[in-house]
């Protein structure tokens, strides 16, 4: 997707372009964003795009589709079939009722996460205000997290602009993959402390 935005890199266009990328992600997570961002920061380490206006635009379209999704959630979060966001919404709904609003900023970074926390803080009537607030620290947060990546591989790779982007996503992916092994030894650990109390 990266390389179809190249012949915008220059043009305000592009911003428009990133929004509603970032912002349709938020409730249809089949699009994701983070190659996108964390390309066109790789390339904002050799010129164009502006990085400042690169993070207020992320910023804005996360907070925009995050509230997209929790309306959905609001209105119709039950009917939910898709079998991932039923199983994220799950862990979402538990998440939000033990940790609150720190479940919608950590679920910003897990696969599924995004739109099940915002869908689940809708269909539980979480106050417009405290979602608003904590989809706005995600947002902020994701975006350093994304564009920081992409910045490092750009200035890692400041001849080959593609080189750098790609190292920025592999660095991505690297943090996710660690975070998800993390997550399961520590499932595994909890579910054998149990059966050896049992």
């Amino acid at each position: 997707m990266l390389d179809r935005l190249t012949p915008l890199i220059s043009s305000p266009w592009l911003y428009v372009v990133v929004f509603a990328i970032v912002a349709v992600d938020g409730f249809i997570p089949a699009m994701p964003s983070d190659p996108v961002v964390i390309g066109l920061a790789a390339l904002s380490a050799g010129g164009p795009p502006d990085v400042a206006v690169l993070a207020a635009v992320v910023i804005a379209g996360g907070m925009a589709g995050d509230r997209v999704a929790y309306l959905l959630g609001r209105g119709a979060g039950h009917r939910v079939r898709n079998a991932k966001l039923v199983q994220a919404k799950y862990k979402a709904g538990q998440a939000l009722r033990r940790y609150g609003g720190g479940a919608i900023i950590v679920g910003r970074f897990l696969p599924y996460g995004r739109t099940a926390t915002a869908m689940t803080s809708g269909s539980a009537a979480q106050p417009v205000a405290r979602f608003t607030l904590h989809t706005g620290l995600a947002s902020v947060a994701w975006a350093a997290y994304a564009i920081g990546l992409g910045r490092l591989g750009g200035e890692t790779f400041v001849d080959s602009p593609l080189l750098g982007a790609a190292f920025g996503m592999a660095l991505g992916m690297v943090v996710g993959i660690t975070h998800t092994l993390v997550q399961r030894r520590r499932r595994s650990f909890a579910s054998a402390g149990t059966r050896i109390t049992r």
